[in-house]
This record gives structure tokens, C-alpha cells and sequence, in this order.
């Protein structure tokens, strides 16, 4: 992806959020519904992130490549998460090895979204109290 500014990141993680719940629209998950579970964890962590690199551009501008690559690989993780989500859940025929192989990768993915949310909330100035996402870890 060719992003250039923070800007841009915060348009790519705020459609990320868009797009695993439109208009921010997002049931709260039912208890033991892990695959709700995870698309709010995603939803919210792509939505913080999105709009503290909108806070880091008034601030500091457009950023550099090292400044965006969290944010960006957020971005990523919450697209390719949200879309094995879709492919464990909408199998035609049943595939149960399968699907437990991509129950894995997105039991890690969900793993490095919260570490990634972590890390883009602690990044000064833009660190609040905010609840943290250590949750996630299943």
C-alpha cells in the first residue's frame, strides 16, 4: 500500500472499522460468540488507532514510514482477520481441519492486534487512560 501521510492512515483504519461494521453500527458480541467477540475487538481497535493518527497529523504532520508501520499493519491484521472470520463461517461443505487452521490464524491475529493497539496507544502524544486491549488474548 502506498500511504504518504498520517492522514491517509487514518482514512485506511477508520474504512477498516467501516467495513467489519458499517457506520459503527456493531452489535454488542453475544456472550460465547467468539467470531462478534473479535470484529468489536477489531472495530474498536482500528477506530482508536484511526483517529489517534488523526491526532498524530495535526500534531507532527505527515509522519514518517517507521510512524505509519503500526498503524498500517493494524489495518491489515483487521482486514485479513475479518475476512477469515468470513471464510470460517460461510463454508459451503465442511472442512473441519481447515477451519480449525484458520481458527488459529485468526485466534494470532487477534494477538497482534491487541499487541499493536497497545503499542499505538502508548506512543506519546497521543497515550490516554484509555482501557487497555489485553483482553483480547484467548
Amino acid at each position: 500500500m502506498d500511504v504518504e501521510s498520517m492522514d491517509e492512515v487514518a482514512d485506511c483504519l477508520l474504512s477498516v472499522a467501516w467495513n467489519i461494521f458499517p457506520l459503527m453500527g456493531k452489535p454488542p458480541a453475544s456472550p460465547g460468540n467468539r467470531p462478534e467477540e473479535i470484529r468489536t475487538l477489531l472495530v474498536d481497535a482500528c477506530h482508536d488507532a484511526g483517529m489517534r493518527a488523526r491526532e498524530w497529523a495535526a500534531e507532527h504532520g505527515a509522519g514518517t514510514e517507521e510512524d505509519r508501520r503500526p498503524f498500517l499493519r493494524l489495518a491489515e491484521v483487521g482486514t485479513d482477520a475479518n475476512l477469515f472470520l468470513g471464510m470460517v463461517s460461510g463454508t459451503l461443505v465442511s472442512d473441519h481441519e481447515r477451519v480449525r487452521r484458520r481458527w488459529a490464524e485468526i485466534e494470532t491475529l487477534v494477538v497482534e492486534a491487541g499487541e499493536l493497539a497497545v503499542l499505538i496507544k502508548g506512543r506519546p502524544p497521543l497515550a490516554t487512560g484509555d482501557q487497555s486491549f489485553s483482553s483480547v488474548r484467548s
